[in-house]
Formats: structure tokens, C-alpha cells, sequence
């Protein structure tokens, strides 16, 4: 309630001329000042609760609409059984068909792919064009890859290129302490997160690399890396083709790269068993001689360096190739079985 202009602003006792109020002694001039700003502080404050108000107001209208609105998300089983229910979302229809044709067409992709690929690069072979121009562009890296990581795993450094890979004469230690660097953070990711496949994985490369660098002598080494372009194509062309069945939701799934990786690992697969299966009744299907500017070819560096004869040659990358199916296959069917339900929907 504001006061009349007539009396005094702090006591409320009848004005007088004069500087000073006689009553409480006040001076009018400084009364008036604070008298003003107490006012105009509580106007101020008055604002400020009714703007606190209405944003209140505003935020609980913005949660009432959300509530009626809700999204459906989605949580793991365990989460689930774990949570408090909430109360279902009004107004909103959920139609799952989406999610379990996803499930469904991926669940035909990996019924259809990996066979599809392996005949289709099969038949490839079988025509001069088409293999040289698979040989060209896609299966001779993986070729050179495979004497590459043959090398590091005997304890060697070693560089691919297109043609021809340069391995050092000697072994390097420092490749080892690497390549067991590598390996043993692979064990500890797969131990830490539970990962028991990484953790095989990683075991079973150290256990490998243990055999390469202090089981082989310099000689067998050398006869193995040799070995390792075809076999290593076609063991690392199986693991090209193994990352089809990688889960949605992977960089190699979104981003598409697996196409490219089976179509990659079944050309090298079959661009050396195909040829090496043909050898066992026709040897001259082995490429024996000498490659200008690299030396002898590997089969004949197996054969006239370290003592392999063409019947173990033939028998050890036919082995090689058959293991790879075998693999394949297991993987194969062990997807199938989990895919079970969506095939039959």
C-alpha cells in the first residue's frame, strides 16, 4: 500500500516544512530515495516469481505432451526383467514388421551369399579373361599378404607389394616384440571383456608365432614363408569371407565393406585351391619357373631350394584349401542354426 504524499515515508506522521520529519527525526529527501527503491526492488521481485512461474508452467506442459507421445525403446531382455515397468505410451502404434524383415532378409543374405560367391568365383577361374583380370586386381595382394604375414609370424620383417614381397634375411626381434604386443592386448581386450573368442584368437596367433620363431630352424622358415602365398591366400581369403557374418550394427556391416571383402576372399580362395585341386592329376598346372625380376617361382623354390617334392607340395596346399571349407562350412551352418527362426518366418 503506498503512502500519501503528504506524510512522512518512514513513520507515516503528517509532513512539515522542513528537512526533517519531527516525529521520527527521518530526513524527507533520504526516506523518499530508500522508500523508492524498496518498491522498485519488489516490483523486480514480483517479476522474477512470476516469470518462474510460467517457465514452470511452460515445463510441465512440454512433459505432459512427451508422456502422451513417448517413443517405444528398446532394452535387452535382462535390462528388461531388471527394470521397473513403465506405463504403456497412449497414441502411439508400434508395428515390428520392419525390425523382423530386416531379420529376415539378413538371415537369406547369409543363406545365400557365401555359396553364391564361392561358385560364382569358381566359374571365374575357370575362364583365362576373368582370372587373369581376378589375379590382376584382386587375389595377388592376398597372395603377397600371405607370404607377408607368414614372415612375421616366423619372426621376420616383411613388405608386400603389388608383385613381390621383400622379407629381411634375418629375423628381427623387433618384429616379435611387436607382433606379441599386438597379440597379448588382444588377450587382455578379450579377458577384460569377456570376449572369449578374442581371447582364443589371440592365444592361439601366440602360440603360433611361439612355434615360427623358435620351433623352425632359418631353412624351414624360409620354406614356409615360400608356402604361405598360396596357403596364405586362401586362409586369409577364408577370414575375407568369415566377415559377412559380422552382427548389424558393425563398421564392416553399415559401411557395406563386407560385400567387398567376400567377393575379395572368395576369388583368392578359389584362384588357388581351384588350381591346386587340378593338380593332383595335372601337374602342369603348377607354375613352376623362374618370375622375371623376383627368382624362382614358389613352387619351384619349394621343390629345388629346400628339398620339397611335388607330391608334398600338392598335398599340403590341397590340405590347406579343404580346411578352408571345412571352416566356412562350420561357420556356415552354425549361422544357419542361429538364424533358424527368421528363415522359417
Amino acid at each position: 500500500m503506498s503512502l500519501a504524499p503528504a506524510s512522512c515515508p518512514r513513520c507515516g506522521a503528517p509532513r512539515v516544512d522542513g528537512p526533517e520529519c519531527p516525529a521520527c527525526g527521518v530526513i524527507y529527501l533520504r526516506a523518499e530515495a530508500r522508500f523508492a527503491a524498496q518498491q522498485a526492488e519488489a516490483r523486480d521481485r514480483e517479476a522474477r516469481e512470476a516469470a518462474r512461474r510460467e517457465a514452470e508452467d511452460q515445463r510441465a506442459a512440454l512433459r505432459e505432451a512427451l508422456e502422451a507421445h513417448r517413443v517405444p525403446t528398446f532394452v535387452s531382455p535382462l535390462a528388461a526383467a531388471q527394470a521397473v515397468p513403465e506405463p504403456s505410451a497412449e497414441g502411439i502404434t508400434f508395428h515390428p514388421a520392419e525390425a523382423l524383415g530386416d531379420g529376415a532378409l539378413e538371415a537369406r543374405l547369409r543363406l545365400a551369399v557365401l555359396p553364391v560367391a564361392l561358385v560364382g568365383a569358381w566359374f571365374a577361374v575357370q575362364s583365362p579373361l576373368f582370372h587373369m583380370l581376378l589375379r590382376t586386381f584382386l587375389t595377388m595382394p592376398v597372395h603377397e599378404m600371405g607370404h607377408a604375414v607368414t614372415a612375421w609370424f616366423c619372426g621376420y620383417s616383411a613388405t608386400p607389394t603389388l608383385w613381390v614381397t621383400h622379407v629381411s634375411p634375418e629375423r628381427s626381434t623387433f618384429m616379435v616384440l611387436l607382433l606379441s604386443g599386438l597379440l597379448g592386448a588382444l588377450v587382455w581386450q578379450g579377458w577384460k571383456r569377456r570376449r572369449w573368442a578374442w581371447m582364443g584368437v589371440g592365444a592361439a596367433l601366440l602360440a603360433a608365432l611361439g612355434v615360427g620363431r623358435f620351433g623352425l630352424d632359418h631353412d624351414q622358415a624360409q620354406a614356409l614363408i615360400y608356402f604361405g602365398g598360396d596357403a596364405g591366400r586362401m586362409v586369409l581369403g577364408t577370414a575375407l569371407m568369415a566377415t559377412f557374418f559380422v552382427p548389424r550394427g558393425h563398421y564392416l556391416h553399415r559401411h557395406q565393406l563386407r560385400w567387398g571383402f567376400v567377393v575379395i576372399g572368395a576369388s583368392a580362395l578359389m584362384d588357388s585351391f581351384e588350381m591346386w585341386w587340378g593338380a593332383r592329376t595335372n601337374v602342369d598346372r603348377i607354375p613352376f619357373g623362374r618370375i622375371e625380376g623376383t627368382g624362382l617361382s614358389d613352387p619351384s623354390a619349394l621343390v629345388d631350394t629346400y628339398g620339397w617334392n611335388v607330391s608334398r607340395v600338392i598335398h599340403w596346399n590341397v590340405n590347406v584349401g579343404l580346411a578352408c571349407l571345412a571352416a566356412l562350412a562350420a561357420l556356415y551352418l552354425v549361422f544357419l542354426w542361429r538364424d533358424r527362426e527368421a528363415l522359417r518366418g
